[in-house]
């Protein structure tokens, strides 16, 4: 499939229902444990805004993305028009050593990215790359669900030309959603008078959702 067939096809997935839904609960799988678990830590003095960022939000991420692309593959991957909201319960009852390692490399794959100061501020960029890996994790545990679908390694890599035009979407995604992460936090520390780094933690998962698009565009690929 050419580039821009997959930016069309993955235009079609964010027009449809279950996308909406599942990137709503990726939102509350994100922000609920970040508010309780920083109430919690903030009002015993037991952490830092800027010491619980790096802590526990790549682990919060990396639970969200998993959750979100297990249950929304079928549409992802162009298998159907409805996301499978058990599939990860099932995954993880059928094939549970494979989801705790998926989990294990996304949450190290999410603390690297923000060790990098040149990709902590990419945090689009590190959706993409963390919802790849998952969507390549959702095809090798249809393998071993289903031994009928074959699946080889190559087939998870594009070309070089599409692999270039998805990352610079995605980097150019990245900036943007940069600047309006700055800015946002900016205008809600001013205007409501909110630390910026409390401002930065309540936004963040907001601007990681701009991520999807690259992430629906490699499964229209793959699809």
């Amino acid at each position: 499939m050419l580039f821009w067939d997959s930016v069309h096809s993955a235009m079609h997935v964010m027009t449809n229902w279950d996308t909406y839904i599942v990137v709503l609960g990726y939102l509350v799988l994100m922000l609920a444990p970040i508010v309780l678990l920083f109430l919690i830590l903030h009002k015993k003095h037991a952490l830092s805004t800027r010491n619980f960022r790096k802590l526990f939000l790549p682990a919060i991420e990396a639970i969200a993305i998993a959750g979100a692309v297990l249950t929304l593959f079928p549409v992802m991957l162009g298998m159907g028009e409805k996301a499978l909201w058990g599939f990860p319960i099932k995954v993880m009852k059928l094939f549970p050593g494979g989801f705790l390692g998926l989990l294990g490399i996304l949450i190290i794959l999410a603390y690297l990215i923000d060790i990098i100061p040149k990709f902590r501020r990419l945090q689009s960029m590190k959706t993409f790359v963390l919802g790849g890996v998952s969507l390549v994790f959702v095809q090798i545990a249809l393998n071993v669900l289903n031994p009928i679908v074959d699946v080889e390694l190559s087939y998870f890599v594009p070309s070089f030309w599409f692999a270039f035009g998805i990352i610079l979407t995605a980097g150019i995604i990245s900036n943007l959603g940069h600047f309006v992460f700055v800015s946002l936090a900016r205008v809600l520390g001013n205007k409501f008078k909110i630390r910026e780094e409390v401002a930065e933690l309540l936004i963040l998962p907001l601007i990681t959702t701009m991520g999807f698009l690259p992430l629906f565009i490699y499964g229209a690929w793959l699809s």
